[in-house]
């Protein structure tokens, strides 16, 4: 799942105009998806772990 997002990101930066002056958006909203994403599921690794 976490790859679907950075491959979301990879699509979304390639596709649109870095040049233009509200790119910082995309770039952000990118950003910001897949940092988030990759937190989850850290999230949910740890605490799926068997505990002794």
């Amino acid at each position: 799942m976490c790859l679907v997002f950075v491959a979301f990101a990879s699509w979304a930066l390639k596709t649109s105009n870095l040049q233009a002056p509200d790119a910082w958006k995309t770039v952000f909203l990118a950003s910001f998806g897949t940092l988030s994403a990759i937190r989850y599921f850290r999230r949910q690794g740890v605490e799926k772990e068997p505990r002794t």
